[in-house]
């Protein structure tokens, strides 16, 4: 009875099971056909993208910020005059201060909260462009505000124009403890200098380094006002106190390497060679590929010819503390060992210049290059010497054009990925699957067909219950051979993420490989950027390749095959990149599997039809109706899904076609984005070609300096070298001389008193040898220095004592007797 009693009791659990899982999906069904997104609108309101560009300005990001706003501020509303105001101060930060004016100006004719701002940035743009239009009307509007920036404004004004007085007044009155406080002080200083004002000058920067930094800019300004003192202190004659203030830089800030070399600078003046040459050497260690470094090394090896020098001097004197000080000799092997490495270094840049300049080929080839616009190093000319690129990069001019090319490269890039992007969306959109195109969309979608495969569970059971009380109607065995169909088939949504997973794994593979090829064509044109350096290299200086014409024409050969290469590489990594978008994207399974879908549910309405009429004459009426009324409810519940689903296919549908119209006017308006940047680009090629060639010869003449002074401070070497030993020379032969008139004082009693010489006409003196040496060369003709021996008797002279070891043997004559001036 127990037993009998459970098992009747398992299909009312299974009924109230399934009353409850009707009731979830029917909530749940509600909420995925309300608010369905609508395809091809940007996610998020206006004061959202406004919050996320504001966002991404505070951190730096003005690029982005820039993007995000460029929409917001051409469309009225509440939020244009914010998104005016911070696409301008993005594009200002940026460095594009005449785009940034230009919003600026709009800014200000709304005179809303952000005028004042706006006013005083364009001061400052005017400032910075040298432009004084309309600055009169904008200092006359910032002359009633109280904000405390505007005398800082109105002062740094008064600075560029040379009113030196007027803006230290006008600095004066911006507020201590406020945003431009330091900035303000720091200008003030600064006025104060140009007025020779130094003493006065220095006190204010003292103030400031005294003073702790609420801002980055406030730190800035400190470690400027440091540098400054230095400076100061230096003119003053205050070297210790000088050096005291470069030292305060923070090692990490981009100053240091400016204050390292004018401490070396304060060294030398005081005649401290050795802490001069460990400021330059850890300079040099800190900045080996500044501009600045073939002046510091210059410089250093100077510096130790004047070490070696007073080292020299020192051990004359006999104050040589050779431990500490080391030998001359070293310190000149070292000047001579820097100017050759900087010769050395400079020296090809030089010739490559000078060569390019003799040649009538364009410079603006090599604007890429020096703008770092270029796409690879496989060129089909040698490229420019990466020394002689920094310091045409240093020619203010160059910088304008670089700054120009740099836009018009970034401007390619986003062309370039804006074409890439309506490529992906004509591919997704050419397959025309409703299912995978928009992924908002698409996870309902999902969701909708997991609560129908447990639809089709709960009905089939529902329809097996009902079985047992009624007898089969004509759909049924149409239904069960469907649901056994369905139940052996893969889910529709893992089939859908199978398919997805097995396809980039396969397209990882064949991304690797690329990757492959890429890498060893890197290495292919390393090897022949180095060759064709070789080959220019050896012509320049005078030793040309035998087969320079022939590797050149082998490797214009080898530029043209890597170019398709990487032609190549790029259109499969472009179809890689769709190939991923359409992973899953109209799988004949998955497509399989949802008409099956739809069959078994169309089987189920139409038993579920007749099972309904037939409760009536069910076994068990009451509980024929139960199931028949759950039934309803799961009936209706599919339909509502089903329903749901094809709104999404009709919006699909829609965002499908609207898309398609969008992606052609883009495509249209891309050609002519492209057209134009075309014409931008050969005109900033023409212009930059002409610019690049007169910068080339100032180039090459700051090369030619600097080739020049290592050659000749390598000569000072070997001429202080040739003065130390002529020193040296001078100073043995009076050290000779006054020994030897020592020996003949000490023996003189004993000289007279020997034999008398016979009388004979006096020798006259001996006169200048016509074919001897006029003296020493660096002073000129004359007796410029003691001739070795040339205080020799003319005859020599018989000593009256001699030495034991001297005395003749028996049976021998004697030896004959030494001159005077041996030794």
């Amino acid at each position: 009875m127990i037993a009998h009693a459970a098992l009747l009791l398992v299909p009312a659990t299974v009924r109230a099971d399934i009353d409850s899982k009707l009731a979830s999906y029917e909530q749940e069904a509600r909420t995925i056909g309300t608010d369905l997104p609508k395809p091809n609108t940007i996610t998020g309101a206006a004061p959202r993208r406004l919050v996320d560009a504001e966002v991404a300005f505070s951190l730096g990001d003005y690029d982005n910020a820039a993007l995000m706003l460029f929409d917001l501020a051409s469309r009225p509303g509440p939020e244009q005059e914010t998104a005016l105001y911070y696409l301008a101060e993005s594009l200002f930060h940026k460095g594009d201060k005449g785009a940034a004016r230009s919003y600026y100006a709009q800014v200000i004719q709304q005179r809303g909260k952000y005028h004042e701002p706006s006013v005083m940035r364009l001061v400052e743009i005017g400032i910075w462009q040298n432009d004084p239009t309309d600055i009169d009307t904008h200092l006359t509007t910032l002359g009633s505000s109280s904000n405390p920036e505007a005398p800082y404004v109105r002062g740094k004004w008064l600075f560029s124009q040379g009113k030196h007085d007027e803006a230290i007044t006008v600095l004066s009155t911006v507020p201590r403890d406020t945003d431009h406080d330091f900035q303000a002080q720091y200008y003030k200083g600064t006025a104060m200098v140009a007025k020779n004002e130094l003493g006065q000058a220095t006190n204010v920067f003292i103030d400031l380094i005294a003073r702790k930094p609420r801002t980055m800019n406030d730190r800035r300004v400190i470690e400027l006002s440091q540098m400054a003192l230095g400076r100061l202190y230096y003119e003053q004659d205050q070297p210790a106190k000088s050096i005291d203030s470069y030292l305060l830089v923070d090692r990490k800030s981009d100053l240091f390497p400016d204050a390292l070399y004018e401490v070396a600078w304060v060294y030398v003046k005081g005649k401290q060679y050795d802490k001069a040459l460990r400021a330059l050497e850890l300079l040099h260690l800190s900045e080996p590929t500044s501009p600045k470094g073939a002046t510091v090394r210059i410089l250093e090896g100077n510096l130790r010819i004047r070490k070696a020098q007073k080292i020299r001097l020192n051990l004359i004197t006999g104050s040589l503390d050779a431990a500490k000080e080391g030998d001359p000799e070293t310190e000149y092997d070292k000047a001579r060992a820097v100017f050759q490495e900087t010769h050395d270094l400079y020296l090809p840049s030089y010739l490559a210049l000078e060569q390019m300049v003799q040649q009538t080929s364009d410079p603006g080839q090599y604007l890429s290059q020096i703008a770092g616009r270029s796409g690879h190093v496989f060129m089909a000319s040698s490229p420019l010497p990466e020394a002689a690129a920094q310091y045409l990069r240093e020619e203010p001019e160059v910088q304008r054009i670089v700054s120009v090319e740099q836009d018009l490269g970034e401007i390619e890039s986003n062309l370039k990925q804006a074409e890439a992007n309506v490529a992906r969306l004509e591919g997704v959109l050419s397959a025309n699957d409703r299912t995978a195109v928009y992924p908002a969309l698409q996870s309902r979608r999902n969701r909708i067909g997991e609560i129908q495969d447990d639809l089709i569970k709960m009905r089939t059971d529902l329809a097996e219950q009902q079985l047992k009380l009624v007898a089969e109607s004509g759909e049924t065995a149409q239904r069960r051979s469907l649901v056994a169909s369905y139940s052996a088939s893969p889910s529709v949504e893992k089939t859908w993420a199978n398919t997805v997973q097995t396809a980039q794994l396969e397209y990882s593979k064949i991304d690797d490989a690329s990757f492959e090829v890429t890498a060893a064509l890197g290495n292919t044109q390393a090897m022949a950027v180095a060759i064709r350096k070789y080959v220019t290299d050896m012509a320049s200086a005078g030793t040309p390749v035998t087969i320079a014409g022939q590797a050149n024409e082998e490797l214009s050969l080898a530029a043209k095959e890597a170019q398709a290469i990487e032609d190549e590489l790029g259109q499969i990594q472009r179809e890689l990149t769709l190939g991923r978008d359409l992973a899953g994207v109209g799988d004949p399974e998955v497509a399989r599997v949802r008409e099956l879908r739809k069959q078994v549910k169309a089987a189920l309405d139409a038993e579920h039809r007749s099972l309904a009429n037939a409760a009536s004459g069910s076994k068990d009426r009451g509980k024929s109706q139960k199931l028949a009324a759950m039934g309803d409810r799961a009936t209706r519940l599919s339909e509502l899904l089903a329903q749901t689903e094809a709104q999404l296919d009709s919006l699909a549908t829609q965002g499908i076609e609207q898309a398609k119209q969008v992606i052609s006017q883009e495509r249209a308006n891309i050609v002519a984005y492209k057209a134009e940047l075309d014409t931008l680009q050969k005109e900033s090629t023409s212009i930059g070609g002409t610019i690049l060639g007169s910068s080339f010869k100032n180039v090459k003449a700051r090369f030619y300096d600097i080739v020049i002074r290592t050659d000749v401070g390598t000569v000072d070497v070997s001429w202080s070298q040739k003065e130390d030993a002529d020193d040296d020379f001078k100073r043995l032969n009076l050290a000779r001389q006054r020994d030897l008139k020592q020996l003949k004082d000490e023996f003189k009693g004993v000289l007279d008193a020997g034999p008398k010489k016979s009388e004979r006409a006096p020798t006259p003196p001996p006169g200048p040898d016509a074919n001897g040496p006029a003296g020493s060369p660096d002073k000129g003709a004359g007796p410029g220095r003691v001739a070795p021996g040339a205080d020799k008797p003319t005859t020599p002279t018989t000593p009256t004592v001699r030495p034991d070891n001297e005395q003749p043997k028996p049976g021998t004559q004697p030896k004959a007797t030494p001159k005077a001036g041996s030794k």
